[in-house]
């Protein structure tokens, strides 16, 4: 998973580890302290490819 800041560069990379056979929802907690408000992009990426990308907004 990839973040991303307004301007598009990329400001954390996570690396998600996954047990083979599993499936369904997940949920993926990100401390945001350190960040700046302001709104962000999010994007799934499975075997180099960008699957899903979502915004996120980040108050003070």
């Amino acid at each position: 998973m990839a973040f991303y800041d307004a301007y598009g560069k990329e400001i954390k990379k996570v690396k998600i580890k996954v047990k083979i056979n599993e499936t369904g929802a997940g949920k993926i907690e990100v401390n945001a302290q350190n960040v700046a408000a302001g709104i962000y992009t999010y994007s799934l990426i499975v075997n180099g490819k960008v699957v899903d990308t979502k915004k996120m907004i980040k108050n003070k």
